[in-house]
C-alpha cells in the first residue's frame, strides 16, 4: 500500500519556501478556504432544494402542475396557484336541482371554483341580488319592473338577463285519479279565488270528494307564473288572486310528494319534479281542445299552454368567473345538465 503524507505534514517544493513560513501559511489557509465555500455551496443547495419541497406541499391544495420545457434534461413541475373563488346564487327553488347539478359539473371544470347555489324562491333572490348577497339570482319568473328599479337604485347596477331553460309547469295528480286531461278554463275555477269548481265531480263524475290543492309559497317564481298565466284578470282588469286555503310548500318537491300520498290531490310544479308515484295531466288551452302532455319540444315550442323561461339575473354585466360561470352554462356542456335534470335545453 502506498503511504500518504498527511496534508499538514507534506513538504513544500524549494521554489514555494522562502526565508520565512508566509508562502506555506498562505497555501494552507487557501485551501481551508476553498473547502469552506465547497461546503457552503453543498449546505446551500440542500436548503434550497427542502424550501421548494415544503412549500410545494404546502400549497399544493387547489394548485395544478404544468411543465417547464425549457429545463435541462427534459420537462419539469412548474407550480401554478389557483386561487379559490366563491360564486353565491340564490332563488328559484324550482331551479335549486338544477343549481345544484349546474355547480357539481362545474366543479370538475374548474376545482377553485366554489359555486354555492341556494333556493328560497324567486322574490328572495331578487332581494339577495339587491342587497348583494348573491352574485347569480335563478329566477322562475320574469323580472318585474319595480324590482329592477329597486335594483338600479340599491346597487346603482342595470340587471342583466340570460335565458338559461326552459320549463313546463305540470299538473300532478294522485296515480288513481281517472282524470287524465284538464283546461286551463277548468283550472282557473280550480284554483282562483271565488272559483266555481271545488270538487272532482265537478270535472268528472267518475270521482267524488273535494279537490285538496297544494301549491306554492307567494314568494316562488312558481306560485307568480302560476297565479297569473292560470287566473288571469278579474273584469276590472286586475290580478285576479288564488283562492285560499291551498297548502303551500317551500318547494317543488315538496309539493308532489303531498299528491302522492293524497288521492284527491291537485298540485303545480316543474316537470322535472314527475316521480314513479303521481301523474302530470295532459292540458288544453280550452275545453274540447287537443290537451297536450309535457315535454321538451312542446315546452320549447309553446305549444304547451303552460311552458315558462327559466332565468339568471345578475347586477350589472357579469365579469370574471361569474361570467365564466354563466358563459358555461349557455355551452353545450352546461345544457346537458339541463336535461339530466328534467328541464328543457335552449336548442
Amino acid at each position: 500500500m502506498k503511504h500518504t503524507t498527511p496534508l499538514h505534514r507534506r513538504t513544500l517544493p524549494p521554489n514555494l519556501v522562502g526565508s520565512d513560513s508566509t508562502p506555506s501559511l498562505t497555501l494552507r489557509s487557501d485551501r481551508k478556504r476553498n473547502f469552506r465555500d465547497a461546503v457552503e455551496r453543498v449546505l446551500t443547495r440542500s436548503w434550497t432544494t427542502c424550501l421548494s419541497i415544503t412549500v410545494a406541499a404546502l400549497t399544493g391544495c387547489g394548485q395544478k402542475e404544468s411543465t417547464d420545457p425549457g429545463a435541462a434534461g427534459g420537462q419539469r413541475p412548474v407550480v401554478i396557484t389557483q386561487k379559490p373563488v366563491e360564486i353565491r346564487v340564490k332563488g328559484s327553488d324550482t331551479m335549486v336541482q338544477l343549481a345544484t347539478g349546474w355547480s357539481e359539473a362545474y366543479r370538475k371544470v374548474k376545482s377553485n371554483v366554489f359555486v354555492n347555489a341556494d333556493g328560497g324562491g324567486t322574490g328572495t333572490g331578487f332581494a339577495a341580488l339587491q342587497n348583494n348577497t348573491c352574485d347569480i339570482c335563478d329566477a322562475s319568473r320574469e323580472i318585474k319592473k319595480e324590482e329592477i328599479e329597486k335594483t338600479k337604485t340599491v346597487t346603482g347596477k342595470d340587471v342583466k338577463e340570460f335565458v338559461v331553460a326552459y320549463d313546463a309547469l305540470a299538473v300532478y295528480a294522485h296515480p288513481s285519479n281517472p282524470i287524465n286531461e284538464i283546461s286551463i278554463e277548468e283550472l282557473r275555477e280550480i284554483w282562483a279565488e271565488n272559483g266555481a269548481v271545488t270538487s272532482w265531480e265537478q270535472i268528472n263524475p267518475a270521482i267524488k270528494g273535494k279537490i285538496a290543492l297544494f301549491g306554492r309559497q307567494n314568494n316562488s317564481g312558481t306560485y307568480d307564473y302560476f297565479r297569473e298565466h292560470i287566473c288571469g284578470q278579474t273584469s276590472a282588469g286586475k290580478q285576479r288572486e288564488l283562492r285560499g286555503g291551498i297548502s303551500e310548500m317551500n318547494g317543488s318537491a315538496e309539493v308532489v310528494e303531498n299528491v302522492s300520498k293524497t288521492p284527491l290531490a291537485l298540485g303545480y310544479s316543474g316537470m322535472g319534479y314527475k316521480t314513479p308515484d303521481v301523474k302530470w295531466l295532459k292540458v288544453s288551452s280550452k275545453k274540447g281542445e287537443p290537451a297536450v302532455e309535457p315535454g321538451t319540444d312542446v315546452a320549447r315550442s309553446g305549444k304547451y299552454p303552460i311552458a315558462r323561461k327559466l332565468y339568471l339575473y345578475t347586477a350589472g354585466e357579469p365579469a370574471g368567473e361569474v361570467k365564466a360561470y354563466i358563459d358555461w352554462i349557455l355551452s353545450p356542456e352546461g345544457q346537458k345538465i339541463v336535461e339530466k335534470e328534467g328541464f328543457v335545453p335552449l336548442k
